[in-house]
């Protein structure tokens, strides 16, 4: 019944090899997890801390900048007995999905912000690091040149657009082990060029993050619209009559309609994977008993 199944992020961008050889790192550790009897959520925590890892990602190491020029990152982690726990705008973990499954082991709390989450990873004692790397430095300094030229620094512009021009990204992994159970984990840099204190889906249970005993669900792509819609929550809900490949495919049908960017990517209680998007982008790779699967293409590609 073991399975899990991992992705790179959804939106405006083209996978390539780096982001293939990633994914495939993070199955591979969770797998090594999942075939010795470990628990589904030491396996997620294992897939995601190798995404975050992986500067080719938005999350942890290599995370978008906001617009003042720093990483501030949101995680999630959920069990399917609802135990949960995440993050946001927090700066002071290296793996923040680590600190997101803290909050849920060693807290009365779901959710903590900025300040009080970069306490709380000092005090469990999380190492931490500069997230920013060269690329992403360049890239932001390119984008407040041009946004300064624009003169768009004083009116603040709306950030759909430059979402779409940036591309979109976060990472997630979904895991049920041989126990039958489930667990999730979402975590993100979220938008380059983001207000300072914005936090998006993958810190809000149910909209980036789901899993119940019918099964689990991580998100990715415009965080507004994952929240607004709660996609996660809602791919979960219909697993029970659809199995997760049919929840999915209905959530995605309904999501081209609202004309919201999302992926999704889910496991049912019965040990379906599944996955799919509004995008033009998204790359993930799954493991099951059957062996290994990935995707790494844009809609372009498919010829759709």
């Amino acid at each position: 019944m073991s399975a899990i199944i991992v992705h790179g992020g959804a939106g405006a961008y083209r996978p390539g090899e780096e982001h293939d050889r990633g994914l495939r790192a993070s199955i591979d550790a969770a797998w090594r997890i999942l075939e010795s009897d470990g628990s589904a959520a030491d396996a997620v925590e294992a897939a995601v801390v190798v995404m975050e890892d992986d500067p080719i990602f938005n999350a942890g190491y290599g995370s978008s900048l906001n617009l003042a020029g720093h990483v501030e990152n949101d995680a999630s982690f959920m069990l399917d007995d609802l135990s949960c726990g995440a993050v946001g705008a927090m700066t002071a973990a290296a793996n923040p999905i680590r600190a997101a499954r803290l909050v849920m082991d060693r807290t009365d709390h779901v959710l903590l912000v900025g300040e009080g989450a970069d306490e709380f990873a000092r005090k469990m004692g999380l190492p931490s690091r500069d997230q920013r790397t060269e690329a992403r430095l360049r890239l932001y300094e390119k984008r407040l040149a041009r946004l300064r030229e624009e003169g768009q620094l004083r009116l603040m512009p709306r950030l759909r657009g430059v979402a779409d021009e940036l591309g979109l990204g976060t990472v997630g992994a979904v895991a049920i082990d041989g126990r039958g159970r489930l667990a999730v984990g979402t975590s993100t840099g979220g938008m380059m060029m983001k207000l300072p204190g914005r936090v998006g889906d993958s810190g809000v249970i149910g909209a980036g993050t789901f899993a119940d005993e019918r099964g689990g669900a991580s998100a990715t792509g415009h965080g507004e619209a994952i929240i607004r819609y709660g996609v996660a929550r809602s791919a979960v809900l219909r697993m029970p009559e659809l199995g997760a490949p049919g929840s999915i495919a209905a959530l995605v049908e309904r999501g081209r309609e609202l004309g919201a960017e999302f992926g999704i990517i889910g496991v049912d209680a019965g040990g379906a994977v599944a996955h799919g998007r509004t995008t033009d982008g998204m790359c993930w790779a799954s493991r099951t008993p059957r062996g290994v699967e990935t995707f790494l293409n844009d809609r372009s590609e498919e010829g759709s």
